[in-house]
């Protein structure tokens, strides 16, 4: 499981001249604060500055603004700087990896550093790389658009079809980070494969026309060369054979099947005209009334009326119809059958003939123009033996990339991940005060959608599974857990604290949090920033200090952008 780690971050307002600085510690820390002191506007920043801008605009935050966050990956620290849509990536000393002006391109630096490696499909039904904000989206709870029941965590991520379940699949483990880079792996290997297919096509066809010009069957003077070419003649005649008996093992089959339907056919022709009969005797012979005797009540005898001759002659015609119809479907693909036996009987005689030639005396000629055929056929072997030797070698470790993709998505794997998430989804309603649902059909993006004040607190809730999963022995990556005003729809005085007490005790304990609260706590922080002045996020004594450093660092992405 890889770890990623918020490690600082530098703002710096040339405009108003003032800065900030704000380091976070690898374990919990509270950003405390009331309204309007820019406890949103930091943590947006964060998100902001490395490409995953957050649902909800910032009043009065000049665009101008320089960011630089520092993070780390597995221990390896790294910072973003960001300024109006341009960004730069460095290393530990400064030195500059990436400088980008558009998503796209930051996205894959971003990749990079990161190691996240998930595709998506765009709304152009292309293959994309996932950016920043689907790596942050299952970990940050954003106060202007996570806390209902929709994913508005980030702007602009309705630019991929259907995003949430594989992004929250990727982070649990149920389709890890080696599967992606497993299947990229063999996508590209099947990119080889298709190309090594058509170079051999080529090669066959090239063959096929030079043999046209030039005899590739006469006497062979090197013995390796003919020992090949009556090797492949007798590959050639088995794989004949082969489809020779298929053919005509289907060929006995659809003639078997045309005897039946004909003698169907011929049987309800038959019984058509023993009706006609019947039916002309019925309708020609007179007949006397019946006296009922009981009643002395006389009824006509019409045999018409009792006998149900027409309906059985209808469906006798109909069948007949049909018989005749699939007669002709049958005869059909039994006159296609027999057209591919008759063309494999062709190749097959002009096969057994080049096997039964005998090498006897020949002219001075025909070695001499067996010398140069003989060259092209060799040449075409040698180049046919290494295209089959590759393509072999590839189709064997498409195998066995294949059988590693379906290892790491095992049923089994899937419903331990999935057993966690719900566990830990019905744990976590019971703790915030909620009814206890049933949670054991509960799926990774079955995002809930309650009113009231139980809402948010539902919501806390699955991120807290969603957590549990991605912070369990199969998930991903260690990714910070960021949760932003969690006062949200009237929490009472009950149950504000429960919250609070759920977000400092009952999350993942190797997580880093960051926690954007309007009330102090008695929890235990391992670090607490207070923001005292309202829209006074930064301050101009740090302005000096932070120009000196962030000056030189936009100076140097510009340079290079």
């Amino acid at each position: 499981m890889r770890s990623f780690l918020f490690e600082d971050i530098w703002i710096l307002s040339r405009k108003d001249k003032r800065a900030r600085i704000v380091d976070f510690n690898p374990g919990k820390n509270l950003i405390l604060g009331r309204n309007h002191t820019g406890k949103s506007s930091l943590i947006k920043s964060l998100f902001t500055t490395l490409g995953a801008t957050p649902s909800g605009k910032l009043q009065g935050w000049n665009e101008d603004t320089i960011t630089k966050v520092g993070f780390s990956v597995d221990g390896i620290r790294y910072a973003a700087l960001h300024q109006a849509g341009t960004r730069a990536l460095f290393d530990a000393e400064g030195q500059t990896l990436t400088v980008a002006q558009n998503q796209s391109a930051w996205s894959e630096a971003f990749a990079a550093a990161t190691g996240f490696n998930l595709p998506l499909i765009d709304k152009n039904s292309k293959t994309v790389l996932a950016d920043p904000r689907c790596f942050f989206m299952p970990f940050y709870i954003n106060q202007d658009g996570s806390w209902m029941a929709e994913w508005d965590t980030f702007t602009g991520i309705q630019q991929y079809k259907a995003p949430i379940l594989s992004i929250l699949e990727y982070f649990t483990g149920i389709k890890p980070p080696e599967y992606y880079a497993a299947k990229a792996k063999r996508d590209a290997e099947q990119v080889i494969i298709e190309e090594l297919r058509r170079e051999k096509a080529s090669l066959e066809k090239a063959r096929e026309r030079v043999s046209k010009s030039l005899s590739m069957s006469g006497p062979k003077v090197d013995p390796k060369n003919f020992e090949t070419e009556i090797a492949q003649l007798t590959t050639e005649i088995n794989e004949l054979n082969q489809k020779q008996e298929i053919l005509r093992d289907q060929a006995v089959k659809e003639r078997e099947l045309l005897s039946s339907i004909r003698l169907q056919n011929r049987l309800a022709e038959e019984a058509l005209k023993v009706y006609e009969s019947d039916a002309e005797f019925i309708r020609s012979e007179p007949r006397d009334a019946i006296v009922c005797p009981v009643c002395n009540a006389e009824h006509e005898n019409s045999f018409l009326d009792l006998l149900t001759y027409a309906e059985d002659a209808r469906s006798l015609r109909d069948i007949t119809v049909r018989l005749r119809r699939d007669s002709i479907e049958v005869e059909a693909r039994l006159a296609k059958t027999q057209g591919q036996i008759d063309e494999l009987a062709a190749h097959y005689r002009k096969v057994s003939e080049l096997l039964g030639t005998r090498r006897g005396e020949m002219q001075f000629t025909q070695v001499v123009d067996s010398l140069g055929a003989e060259r092209a056929f060799s040449a075409f072997e040698q180049e046919r033996a290494v295209l089959e030797k590759e393509l072999g070698e590839r189709l064997l470790t498409q195998e066995r990339l294949s059988e590693g993709m379906e290892k790491l998505t095992d049923r089994a794997r899937s419903k331990d991940i999935l057993k966690t998430f719900r566990e830990a989804f019905s744990s976590a309603l019971i703790a915030l005060n909620l009814p206890a649902n049933d949670t054991s059909k509960a799926r990774l993006n079955s995002r809930p959608n309650v009113s009231g004040s139980g809402g948010p607190r539902s919501v806390l809730a699955y991120y807290a599974a969603l957590w549990a999963a991605c912070y369990g022995q199969m998930g991903s990556f260690q990714v910070p857990l960021v949760v932003d005003s969690p006062n949200q729809q009237g929490q009472d005085d009950i149950n504000l604290p429960k919250i609070i007490q759920f977000i400092c005790e009952r999350l993942p304990q190797r997580a880093q949090l960051i926690l954007g609260s309007e009330i102090d706590t008695e929890h235990d922080f391992d670090q607490k920033h207070e923001l005292s002045d309202q829209y006074r996020l930064l301050n101009s004594a740090s302005f000096d200090d932070v120009e000196k450093v962030l000056g030189p660092m936009a100076t140097l992405m510009y340079l290079k952008a």
